[in-house]
C-alpha cells in the first residue's frame, strides 16, 4: 500500500541518493535546486516552502513507510480550484512496477478530495518519454509543447505542458 504525507527532513537521506547525475537532476527538477543534490539544498527548500502559502512538499510511502516518491504542490489557486506538480520523482529501484502511476493516482485523489482542486498541471520535458506515459496512466493529457523553453548546457529541452481534470 502506498501512502502520501508532508515532506520531512529525514526524507532528504533517501531522496538524495536518487539523483546521481547532473541530466538526470535536470530532467528531475529543472534545476530549481543546487547541484550536486545534497541534504542541505533539499532543507533549503523545504524551508521555502514553509514560507509559502500555496505550496508543500510532499512524500510517498511504501508499506514499511520508506520514502519512495518525492514532489512538490505549488501554485494552489483556491479560486479556480487549480494546482500545479513539479520535481515528481520515485525512487529508481521502485521503477516498472507501476508506482509512479499509482502515487500521481494518489496525488490526484489527494487534491481533489482534500484540497477539493478540480484541475492539476505539470509540466515534463519531451525527451522524458517514460514520465510522461506515467503521467499519461495517471489522467494527465498533454494540452501543449514549448519548444526550446529550457537551456540545458548546449541544448535547448522541449517541454509539454499537462493537466488532469479532476
Amino acid at each position: 500500500m502506498l501512502r502520501l504525507r508532508p515532506y520531512k527532513k529525514e526524507d532528504a537521506g533517501r531522496i538524495v541518493t536518487w539523483v546521481t547525475d547532473h541530466d538526470g537532476f535536470s530532467t528531475w527538477c529543472a534545476d530549481l535546486l543546487d547541484w550536486p543534490l545534497t541534504e542541505a539544498s533539499l532543507e533549503k527548500c523545504r524551508l521555502a516552502f514553509e514560507e509559502q502559502s500555496d505550496g508543500w512538499l510532499m512524500t510517498a510511502l511504501d508499506e514499511d513507510g520508506q520514502a519512495v516518491g518525492f514532489l512538490m504542490m505549488t501554485r494552489a489557486d483556491y479560486r479556480k480550484n487549480s494546482l500545479h506538480l513539479g520535481m515528481i520523482i520515485v525512487d529508481p529501484a521502485c521503477r516498472g512496477r507501476g508506482l509512479g502511476t499509482a502515487f500521481l493516482k494518489l496525488v490526484l485523489s489527494y487534491a481533489r478530495d482534500i484540497l477539493g482542486m478540480e484541475r492539476v498541471t505539470l509540466r515534463v520535458f519531451a525527451h522524458n518519454a517514460a514520465a510522461r506515459a506515467c503521467y499519461q496512466k495517471a489522467g494527465f493529457r498533454e494540452t501543449g509543447l514549448e519548444l526550446g523553453c529550457f537551456p540545458h548546457g548546449e541544448e535547448r529541452w522541449d517541454c509539454y505542458s499537462m493537466e488532469a481534470l479532476l
